[in-house]
């Protein structure tokens, strides 16, 4: 445990350097704190600090930046995450009333995800299997190839690409999709293909190539309950470029490079998922995202939950260095306004 002391040098610390990027030296904080501190003094708690681990220096004549357990102990004991400013809530407020599909709710939020907090906005569509159906279609795409179509209770559409070992005709495609709509129209996917498979496999000779068609869609739903490429929204990845620590040519390369793929990133998504508490706000640090290239960056984010009792995630990407309390903010903020737009 850290005396009040000494969590105070070690908050100023953190907040000084979350807005210069700079390492910070005593004297700053001497000065931040109006002389009631000396330099020495507060020399002599940072090097405390650092011995702990909390901090880390750069340079032998540099001062201290935080390290990854210094910004955990701060989110975890010392940020404050507040109220959403006045001017960010009419903003979002103008932002999502605009919107007119489930998708440009989507892409609005990610958009100001990214916006309001300078860093990268991010946010995944509620997993196909649990979506409810309102229509869908097959369409056929030659060699053995066939994109689903799917729209929720909600309105969003959502599209998975399937593959089959036989070729199907459009025509026996569009049977399929009308004879879905007709007998299971509100029930969720995973409802779907489980009565579907009860009564294909009772009755093989009759349905035989439907079982067939529906048997590849179902293999496909069982990777649904995390996200797929499709669903995730991203916005800002130019944000990260105007920050001091991600100068280098080479690292920045690899990371949008990624950012564009989408696939590393989805992984890193999963993990955090996966341990993602039913409410509230998760902040994965550095080497808590798993993923060596993202040792600098801290992922916040939130679940929300639709009108159809679906669930997504959103939330945003940057530096470790970033703004803490007005991110965790606003991550919760939004989450809340999407569940009830959605």
């Amino acid at each position: 445990m850290l005396d009040e002391r000494t969590r105070e040098i070690l908050k100023l610390t953190i907040r000084s350097y979350v807005t210069s990027g700079e390492p910070v030296g005593s004297r700053t904080l001497s000065k931040a704190m109006d002389l009631r501190l000396s330099p020495a003094t507060i020399r002599n708690i940072m090097a405390d600090l650092e011995d702990a681990g909390y901090l880390a220096q750069p340079h032998t004549s540099a001062g201290r930046i935080p390290s990854e357990k210094g910004y955990r102990f701060y989110v975890d004991n010392l940020a404050d995450s507040g109220k959403v400013r006045r001017s960010d809530e009419r903003y979002i407020s103008k932002m999502l009333a605009e919107s007119n599909t489930p998708e440009d709710l989507m892409s609005r939020t990610c958009h100001v995800l990214s916006t309001i907090s300078r860093n990268m906005g991010i946010v995944i569509a509620p997993p196909m299997e649990r979506t409810v159906l309102k229509h869908i279609e097959f369409l056929d795409l030659g060699e053995k190839k066939v994109l689903v179509i799917l729209v929720s209770k909600t309105g969003l559409v959502q599209r998975k690409l399937i593959r089959l070992g036989e070729s199907y005709a459009q025509e026996e495609l569009n049977k399929a999709g009308r004879f879905l709509v007709d007998k299971f129209y509100g029930k969720t996917l995973t409802e779907i293909r489980n009565e579907l498979l009860e009564t294909m496999h009772a009755e093989r000779l009759l349905f035989d190539r439907m079982l067939s068609l529906l048997t590849a869609w179902g293999e496909s739903l069982e990777e649904e309950s995390r996200p797929t490429l499709d669903a995730v929204y991203l916005d800002g990845t130019v944000n990260i470029i105007n920050q001091p620590e991600f100068a280098d040519v080479d690292r920045m390369r690899e990371l949008f490079q990624m950012f564009e793929e989408k696939g590393r990133l989805v992984k890193i998504l999963n993990e955090c998922i996966a341990s993602c508490p039913p409410d509230g706000v998760k902040i994965a640090i550095g080497s808590e995202l798993g993923e060596p290239s993202m040792r600098d960056f801290t992922l916040i984010s939130a679940s929300y939950t639709s009108a159809d009792n679906n669930v997504g995630f959103l939330g945003i990407i940057g530096p470790t260095r970033m703004e803490y309390e007005r991110g965790i903010s606003l991550v919760g903020y939004l989450c809340r306004i999407v569940g009830e737009l959605s």
